[in-house]
């Protein structure tokens, strides 16, 4: 505890000195460049029931590039996640400040950490805790502030998908490579990770899920009049347990596919589809598992040249299982998100986002839907 708080301050002390730009260039020679940068969200949150002040994904990070011979460079990153606020966790949203496991119980936790090489021609090689390749593909609609990424398919299990590899993978080796207008990624991901599935009541069950190595790819296209188009596939080897004892072994599976129109945070309209079609990939509101489950996940922006932005959002992750394993089929989290955002400032902005849901659970005696509306701002370094 003693080393996160040293930490913590070293790294505050930083946050002092930065300029009015997008990083801090921390060092910088003909052969070596270290960045640093980051950004610091909080939100006030208020439902029917209860209301709270809650972090964003605050984080900090560190760049890292040094020249070597034949156009090679060496390439690192390291991301910490920071808790700004303390709370009873009383409203549960979904947004990529998860750890691997859910919200961090510690003040600073890791989102990323990899080492690699790259060439402008040959490509980039990664190894470490870093975005799946699925992420090309979900990342485009994961601009909400507090109530998206529900229907991606990249924070599966309340994790932040790093057992799976579909959102900040856990020991991965990625290559990716550019092509005329065309990108491609491959990944595959070293695991052997067990996670507990919580129960309704929030309890952890003797229910277990037991991930090991996955592989997934991406392509992407640069279409002519600013459209974006691409796909991903990731495949993970669950086997399920309960009483410590397992159980039969599934492939989990995530097909997803986008399209988008002109770049993000640009003025004028920019709008972002993501598809995906998932084979034991989450589980329902009571802890089951979908083995079939589809979603839907839209965001669209138009930032007027007065600097305020207004935002329309739709997820939709219905579950297409059968009766015979896991969930029976009837749960569905549907919602539209409406926000508004001041962009004050390059690096700062304030923000209203707003849940209207519709949602429907598994068990029809309870009441799944639950509005919500958040208020906050954002400091961006």
């Amino acid at each position: 505890m003693k080393t996160q708080l040293l930490a913590l301050t070293a790294i505050s002390t930083l946050c002092a000195f930065v300029p009015e730009a997008n990083s801090l260039e921390v060092f910088k020679n003909e052969k070596t460049a270290f960045n640093f940068s980051g950004n610091l969200a909080v939100y006030y949150l208020r439902n029917d029931e209860t209301q709270e002040v809650n972090d964003g994904f605050s984080r900090y990070v560190f760049d890292l590039k040094h020249n070597m011979k034949d156009d090679w460079r060496a390439v690192a990153k390291l991301e910490w996640g920071v808790q700004l606020s303390n709370t009873d966790n009383q409203i549960v949203v979904n947004h990529n400040g998860l750890t691997s496991t859910g919200p961090a119980d510690e003040a600073i936790w890791l989102r990323q950490g990899f080492v690699g090489f790259e060439h402008d021609v040959y490509g980039r090689f990664t190894l470490g805790k870093q975005w799946g390749v699925s992420y090309d593909i979900g990342g485009v609609t994961d601009w909400f502030e507090i109530f998206g990424g529900a229907a991606q398919g990249t924070y599966n299990f309340g994790t932040d998908g790093g057992f799976s590899g579909s959102g900040r993978a856990e020991q991965a080796l990625q290559y990716r490579v550019n092509y005329n207008n065309f990108s491609f990624a491959v990944q595959y991901l070293a695991s052997d990770e067990q996670l507990g599935v919580s129960e309704e009541n929030g309890k952890t069950s003797e229910a277990i899920l037991n991930f090991s190595d996955s592989h997934g790819i991406s392509v992407l296209y640069k279409a002519p009049f600013d459209i974006g188009l691409g796909v991903a596939y990731n495949k993970a080897k669950l086997s399920l347990g309960a009483n410590g004892e397992s159980s039969e072994k599934v492939d989990d599976e995530l097909i997803s596919a986008f399209v988008t129109y002109r770049q993000h945070d640009n003025p004028g309209l920019h709008v972002a589809v993501v598809y995906t079609d998932m084979s034991n990939h989450d589980y329902n509101d009571v802890g089951k598992l979908m083995n079939k489950s589809k979603g839907i996940e839209l965001f669209s922006e138009y930032r007027f040249e007065n600097d305020i932005s207004l935002i329309y959002g739709y997820i939709s992750l219905k579950d297409n299982s059968s009766t015979l394993i896991g969930s029976d089929g009837t749960y569905h989290n549907q919602y539209s998100i409406l926000s508004a955002k001041y962009h004050w400032d390059d690096e700062f902005y304030i923000f209203i986002e707003g849940k209207l849901d519709n949602s429907k659970p598994s068990n029809q005696s309870t009441d799944l839907a639950e509005d919500a509306i958040g208020i906050g701002m954002m400091f961006e370094f």
